[in-house]
């Protein structure tokens, strides 16, 4: 049963590691090969057959999918639809949810992702609505160490993403489906619960636990999370549906018991299978069915099921079961990290609780279990999100126990309370706002301590299955000295160091921020960040999205120069957050920004600087009191790299005038270009274009931006001086590396392309 679970996987992870989709005929050829090269050996013909099949399921599933996608000529369109509000709108800033649609003029995606900017009314889940939406499809951030934020709209099955426009025919219409009863009874059970509890902090933490809901969670709240590694209590995990279901379970034998309930000829057996199961369904329901839960449901209905006609399956079986259903229900379910953290949870706890040849206390085995699955979880951790808590198995020594016997409980309770009467919740849910309330210092105090994170650069392939095989050595049951060799084995990744640029040269990264600029400049021991991104309404930035996450991924441990080139929020709002995310040795400002320290130096024409053999000098402003006459635009500091192999010019957001000044002062010759402002008709004038003469010249932009960035007739103009030109749109994170053999320039969204990506 392993071998068979195991190959329905790999053929499921082939299909969602490729770059582009197979046509129908390669996968039939695959089909044949595969069922011809099969040996005779019945586990391998299995494994074989398992394959197969997990291929072909995989790849219908995912055709079918993308066949949904908007079609690119619907991009932009306004589009009037129908349908149904499918999920929870997350109300923290403009109303953003899921849409199911229902009739359209034209063909669109059956489900949509939409913002609803200045929502006229408050809208539920379960609501038809007609609506006049403007689409474009599925677009995230593409940056080295970066969430895949397009790889999870397309898990949800979301085909495109919008918002809707402000129309006078959009209205809520009068009808309503049974299909969103479930989602719609999670809502009613949130009111109840912010009823009872008011605006109390941790409000969003017992949604969470209650129904699933975390979306009233503040963004600092999800950072000490995450830095205590204590993220998975903080909603409906496997760990509480499996309490959940065994204490129903218990009280189910109880009732049964009652001199009532004899008449019914049910055993205390029946009422455990009854009441546990029952319980499982309706938890896992209200959690909203993601894979951990999903996997946690399936195993609890195998054991209950089981147990219903009295046979037994060892753990193992049950596991495997549990993925095969998984993988029919949900063939998108290996793209979810919760899945694998979920799965391989469980099987580090089987190998480290199996041949143990003497029985051990409670405690003992509780500390044996905990510290195997912090170890057994490290390498998926670390290729999931390039980081590990390293406070994790304090907080949750501390807050596993306290949560399962304690805080989810009494939430539970307090919430079936509040869904009777508010008033009556109340006082009941004070107690885990209570527990939460005073846990929550000592979780402050863990994620402040220096260490309390480690962040891992991505390594290379042969340290990383060092890695591996060093935690299966750690986690199975063995002697000493392969348990001292698990230890050597993991060495190579905590002594890692990602190779750095060689001394003279230098490597330069223009990162995908959407509508804004951020970008890296390494050189062999010394890292520059050229402005930080724009900031967003949801109190999030894209410093915390794509610099930082991309700074570690490239095993920057601080930064020598901050230097953001003016003071318009799409180049300096994420500065605070950068400056709180990672030590910074020297900051240099433009005029236009509003920044007040002691340690803040002014840009102006002349200053310059060497690291490893790179010069670096700045070219604009002229001063800093010429500066303060021009635009904010104008006043960009420009700054100009040169190595043994070649020179870049970073320009801000600077336009025709500055250009002029620097064409005047003398403009050096370039390799590489990031284009001013973004690539606007104000900017890039001939003579500009002209002078420096760029080999690449990049745009960073947002995907479809409002202002129509890069505007053609710019884009054509440095064509014509003979420059690749490239933008962040499309092409995500785009490195250039100046080496002797000539410029190498790697777009991210090509060299770790997937399937799904536009």
């Amino acid at each position: 049963m392993g071998a068979i679970a195991l190959g329905f996987l790999v053929g499921h992870g082939l299909i969602h590691s490729l770059p582009t989709l197979p046509a129908l005929a390669w996968l039939a050829a695959f089909v044949v090969a595969m069922v011809l090269l099969v040996g005779r050996h019945r586990a391998t013909r299995q494994a074989g057959i398992a394959v197969v099949l997990g291929v072909v399921w995989a790849w219908g599933h995912a055709a079918s999918r993308l066949a949904d996608d908007l079609p690119a000529e619907r991009e932009g369109e306004d589009l009037s639809v129908r349908g149904f509000i499918a999920s929870l709108p997350d109300l923290t800033v403009d109303p953003q949810f899921t849409f199911d649609v229902v009739d359209a003029a034209v063909d669109v995606p059956p489900r949509l992702r939409l913002t609803w900017y200045r929502a006229p009314a408050t809208l539920h889940p379960g609501e038809q609505w007609q609506l006049t939406i403007r689409l474009k499809r599925r677009n995230g951030f593409a940056n080295p160490g970066g969430f895949d934020y397009e790889g999870h709209l397309f898990r949800e099955g979301v085909g495109a993403v919008g918002y809707v426009r402000d129309d006078a025919g959009n209205r809520r219409l009068p009808v309503t489906s049974f299909r969103y009863v479930i989602v719609q009874a999670r809502a009613w059970i949130g009111s109840r619960i912010a009823a009872a509890v008011g605006d109390h902090r941790m409000l969003g933490v017992l949604q969470g636990l209650a129904i699933g809901d975390t979306s009233a969670m503040k963004a600092e709240q999800w950072r000490v999370f995450a830095a205590t590694g204590t993220t998975h209590l903080m909603a409906i995990s496997g760990l509480h549906i499996g309490m959940v279901a065994m204490l129903a379970a218990w009280a189910g034998g109880c009732i049964v018991r009652w001199r009532r309930a004899q008449p019914l000829g049910l055993t205390a057996m029946h009422g455990q299978v009854l009441a546990g199961m029952a319980a499982a369904v309706i938890y896992s329901v209200l959690a909203g069915m993601s894979v951990p839960t999903q996997r946690t449901l399936v195993m609890l209905c195998i054991y209950f099921g089981l147990r219903g006609f009295r046979r037994t399956l060892d753990i193992g079986r049950s596991l495997s079961l549990a993925l095969i259903a998984i993988l029919l229900l949900d063939p998108f379910a290996p793209l979810a990290v919760g899945a694998w953290l979920s799965f391989i949870a469980v099987l580090v706890i089987l190998m480290a609780t199996s041949g143990r040849l003497l029985r051990e206390g409670t405690i003992a085995s509780f500390s044996r279990v905990q510290w195997a699955v912090t170890i057994g979880l490290v390498p998926v951790l670390l290729a999931s999100f390039g980081n590990l808590s390293l406070v994790a198995p304090i907080a949750n020594v501390l807050a596993i126990p306290v949560f399962t016997l304690l805080i989810v409980p009494s939430t539970l309770i307090g919430t079936v309370a509040a869904m009777i009467d508010p008033s009556l919740g109340a006082p009941l849910l004070k107690l885990p706002a209570f527990l939460l309330d005073a846990g929550w210092p000592l979780l402050e105090w863990l994620a402040r301590q220096p260490l309390a994170v480690w962040h891992a650069p991505q390594p290379s392939l042969p340290v990383f299955f060092a890695l591996i095989a060093g935690v299966l050595l750690l986690t199975l049951p063995a002697i000493w000295p392969l348990r001292f060799t698990g230890a050597l084995l993991c060495l190579p990744m905590m002594f890692y160091r990602a190779p750095t640029p060689a001394p003279g040269t230098f490597e330069l990264t223009v990162l995908d921020v959407g509508q804004g600029l951020a970008t890296v400049v390494r050189t062999h021991s010394r890292t520059l960040v050229y402005d930080t991104g724009p900031a967003y309404p949801s109190g999030r930035s894209a410093a915390e999205l794509a610099v930082l996450p991309f700074l570690r991924n490239r095993d920057v441990r601080s930064i020598d120069l901050l230097m953001v080139s003016h003071g318009d929020q799409d180049h300096s709002g994420g500065m605070s957050e950068l400056l709180a995310g990672m030590p910074v040795r020297a900051i240099a400002t433009g005029p236009s920004v509003a920044f007040h320290d002691s340690a803040r130096i002014a840009c102006h024409r002349g200053q310059y600087w060497e690291w490893d053999g790179v010069r670096f000098t700045v070219l604009h402003p002229h001063s800093e009191g010429q500066a303060r006459g021009r635009s904010g635009n104008d006043s960009s500091c420009v700054l100009l790299i040169q190595g043994h192999e070649g020179a870049a010019l970073l320009t801000g957001d600077i336009e025709a005038d500055a250009e002029t000044a620097l064409l005047a002062a003398g403009l050096p010759q370039a390799d590489v270009v990031v284009a001013p402002h973004h690539g606007s008709d104000t900017s890039s004038s001939s003579l500009f274009v002209a002078a420096v003469r760029p080999d690449v010249t990049i745009f960073s932009t947002g995907y479809r931006n409002r202002w129509n960035f890069p505007r053609p007739a710019v884009v054509a103009r440095w064509r014509e001086a003979g420059s690749r030109c490239y933008e962040t749109a499309a092409s995500g994170a785009i490195t250039v590396t100046f080496e002797a053999a000539g410029l190498q320039v790697r777009e991210h969204r090509h060299t770790q392309r997937r399937y799904w990506t536009r």
